[in-house]
């Protein structure tokens, strides 16, 4: 039978977050910083709540802190490219998660509680060249530039109260992470194309593969690698804009997430090649 157990619960927090930045411009258009500050992450209501029996909550589960630094270089040379290239580290205490268990129901499950000390580290470089001004700069109504986004990620739980958790992958974190493409247009006709890629990534923090013995519910394993390719045109006349696109139009099948309840238990497929088309008037 069904049962109602109100809750009237109020935490009050105070407290500063430090942090300092430092830059340092050599020279005209480069310039090198860093960061370092804390980081603080409450707990949140979807933290703490769960409609599902294969889904629990630790009664202790508390706030997350840590730390949060970057040092780098950005910039523009001559006036075809900008970048931006960095090293970075994220440190939490009392990384909130989910552990596999098996539940108070007997079947396999998840909780949800602070699992340990979680760092997370990696490169990331950004760049944006236009290839029409460095080989077409005479020709003004044409534009052709080339983008790129590259991030490599390493992280790991150094210190866990768990069992079998310490020296393993953060969960929901990739090696790589790419995203690049390109633009062409010509006077008002522009048309881009990106491609996305991510490595697979770990949906808890035990790290267990997707042939697990228990995975009847679809709700263990990784999320395998995938990738994404999106097209889209734009047409500008007057006060009129035309644009449509592709999303995916590869059709390539791939999912980010495995769900422990709603919609349902397993994986939440993403979405299919779509079309989309709209048109603009301007006043």
């Amino acid at each position: 039978m069904d049962e109602t157990v109100p809750e009237n619960v109020i935490k009050d927090r105070n407290f500063f977050l430090f942090g300092v930045g430092l830059s340092y411009k050599p020279k005209d258009r480069i310039e090198f910083y860093g960061n370092v500050s804390q980081n603080y992450r409450s707990v949140t209501f979807n933290d703490i709540r769960t409609f599902v029996p294969n889904q629990e909550i630790d009664p202790n589960i508390t706030d997350e802190k840590g730390f949060t630094s970057d040092i780098g270089v950005r910039g523009q040379l001559g006036t075809a490219l900008t970048f931006d290239a960095s090293v970075y580290g994220l440190l939490y205490d009392d990384k909130i998660g989910d552990v596999s268990v098996v539940t108070s129901t007997g079947t396999p499950g998840k909780i949800r509680k602070n699992i340990g000390t979680a760092l997370t580290y990696g490169f990331e470089t950004m760049f944006d060249w236009s290839i029409s001004k460095s080989f077409f700069e005479q020709n003004e109504n044409f534009s052709w530039h080339l983008f790129s986004n590259v991030a490599l990620t390493n992280s790991e739980y150094t210190k866990s109260e768990d069992p079998n958790i310490e020296g393993n992958e953060v969960e929901f974190v990739p090696k790589l992470n790419l995203k690049t493409g390109t633009g062409v247009g010509y006077k008002n006709l522009m048309i881009s194309l990106q491609f996305t890629y991510l490595s697979s990534q770990f949906t808890d923090a035990n790290n267990r593969p997707t042939d697990s013995a228990d995975n009847s519910f679809g709700i263990f394993g990784e999320v395998p690698s995938y990738y994404v390719a999106d097209i889209s045109a734009s047409y500008k006349w007057k006060n009129w804009k035309l644009e449509a696109g592709i999303n995916n139009f590869t059709d390539n099948s791939y999912f980010t997430r495995r769900a422990t309840g709603y919609p349902w238990p397993g994986i939440i497929p993403s979405d299919m090649r779509t079309f989309y088309t709209t048109l603009e008037f301007t006043f």
